[in-house]
């Protein structure tokens, strides 16, 4: 008996463990963690937390759009491979940015890739411009981008990519979760360099993939590397080349909830993050679930009872 009624308590809370996520109790999941910026990139361009409005290119065409919830101008989408954002000179979203003496800190996003087949190198956001990808970049920089459906991640002076193995193949027209802790304060050894962290929104957290790169010595990081230069961050294209935008072949790219911390946010964190991007099935699914599970048990009580 004991045995039936653990598999029906199964079926039953199976349901109610897919506790219902949408963007608000997304956000309160972020704002519980204490960001230094978090901006939703909805129509505003206003920050939830901190200070620095993003601004649009005015000669290009871009704006809002549905987030990966569905809500209507949640997301920024970029329609033309000139589309970029970017914060006004002093307004900072990496904390500290460009400086190794706080170099301590976190970043999450969530985006969308284009769904079209990408060949060419687009970005999602540049802090400290890379030069467009090529030898020569400063040892400053820091951004995200998307090569021929492979995600490259550029720390100091190194360009991460296929790193872990997740970076590779991303699928096209597909919503991704990323984010990164780090520790700039010293170097040489595993407790300072970079984590990194990717996984297709709205899967387990036991799919969300990491890797680390360490400062200094095997991680070929710079010793000296920093992160932003402090530069303008920009999402979509970067500064010195905006040509580079989040768009493919005309099909846009799409941003959300950029948020950074002061801190290295812990692996519970992350996977706090990454877990509030699971939703529910449809009701009429729960609907069949739950009834499934009351039939189970009515079954069960027919059968004891005999």
């Amino acid at each position: 008996m004991k045995k039936y009624l653990a598999i029906a308590m199964s079926l039953t809370f199976a349901t109610v463990a897919l506790k219902a996520q949408n963007l608000p109790s997304y956000q309160s999941i972020i704002t519980g963690q204490s960001p230094y910026y978090y901006n939703q990139l909805d129509s505003s361009l206003t920050p939830l937390v901190g200070t620095g409005t993003f601004v649009a290119n005015s000669a290009i065409t871009t704006g809002p759009t549905n987030d990966y919830f569905g809500n209507a101008d949640d997301a920024y989408f970029f329609s033309n491979t000139t589309a970029q954002i970017s914060l006004a000179a002093g307004s900072d979203v990496i904390y500290s940015s460009g400086s190794t003496n706080n170099g301590i800190g976190s970043i999450s996003l969530v985006f969308q890739t284009p769904n079209a087949v990408n060949a060419t190198t687009r970005y999602i956001f540049s802090n400290g411009d890379v030069n467009n990808g090529v030898a020569g970049i400063s040892g400053g920089e820091f951004a995200l981008a998307l090569t021929s459906q492979n995600l490259r991640f550029t720390v100091g002076n190194l360009n991460l990519g296929a790193v872990p193995s997740s970076f590779s193949n991303l699928t096209a027209g597909t919503w991704y979760y990323f984010a990164a802790t780090w520790n700039f304060t010293g170097a040489n050894n595993s407790n300072f360099g970079i984590h990194y962290y990717l996984g297709a929104a709205g899967q387990p957290t036991n799919t969300l993939s990491s890797g680390f790169t360490q400062r200094g010595g095997s991680g070929n990081i710079s010793s000296s590397a920093n992160l932003g230069n402090s530069e303008t961050f920009t999402v979509s294209a970067i500064q010195s080349d905006a040509s580079g935008g989040f768009n493919v072949a005309g099909v846009p790219g799409f941003v959300e909830g950029l948020a950074t911390w002061s801190n290295q946010l812990s692996v519970a964190q992350i996977d706090s993050q990454f877990a509030g991007l699971i939703t529910v099935p449809e009701p009429s699914t729960l609907m069949l679930a739950a009834s499934a599970g009351g039939l189970f048990l009515l079954g069960l009580r027919r059968k004891f009872r005999r």
